[in-house]
């Protein structure tokens, strides 16, 4: 059997083998890594939220005018926000990791295109704090006034918060799994008696 078809032999045999030697251990640890990275996240969103109810709940009762919407409004935000982290880090507890690569993978990209997805969502709110502002500008009463410029300040607050929180776990996640998940997926790989390269489909 010539030289070149033995090793191509060899190199496929070997494929399976020094794919189980590395993702048995590698994966269950980016997996919880993963996991711990978005725990870190929601515990910083649940912070910020208890904040936003705790402090704004209480400077509602206490003034008037624009700023008693703009606290009303993120008391809103705040109890949202709560519910989320909360339910969110109690998923996380039994929640089940992906066993397998290719659920792996799919789990990571969902998770980098959710985070994705809520920044366009948040300067969606951004823009509707402005458009509140100024549509303020043209109500009849000084109560619709205030309502709008309030809420349209609460949603400036917390569409740059929320931008700024999910980009950075974008960020986050996106490098995590560029320097851990994806060299798993394709490299060259030692089995016994052999070199192996391994392209991970």
């Amino acid at each position: 059997m010539p030289f070149l078809l033995r090793l191509l032999l060899l190199t496929v045999l070997a494929l399976p083998a020094a794919a189980q030697q590395t993702l048995p251990a590698a994966l269950p640890e980016y997996n919880t890594q993963r996991t711990l990275l978005d725990q870190r996240g929601m515990r910083v969103l649940g912070a910020w939220a208890v904040g936003n109810v705790g402090i704004s709940g209480a400077r509602a009762f206490v003034t008037d005018g624009p700023e008693k919407y703009f606290h009303q409004m993120n008391v809103g935000w705040g109890v949202v926000n709560l519910a989320l982290a909360s339910s969110a880090l109690l998923s996380a507890r039994h929640a089940t990791p992906p066993a397998d690569r290719a659920s792996t993978v799919k789990a990571q990209l969902r998770t980098e295109n959710l985070y994705l997805l809520n920044t366009g969502l948040d300067v969606a709110y951004v823009a509707t704090g402005f458009y509140l502002k100024e549509r303020a500008r043209s109500r009849s009463t000084q109560r619709q006034q205030d309502r709008l410029t309030g809420y349209g300040r609460s949603l400036l607050l917390q569409g740059s918060f929320l931008f700024a929180f999910d980009g950075v776990l974008f960020v986050a996640h996106h490098a995590h799994g560029k320097s851990k998940l994806y060299p798993l997926l394709s490299h060259l790989q030692a089995g016994p008696n052999v070199i192996a390269l391994v392209v991970r489909l």
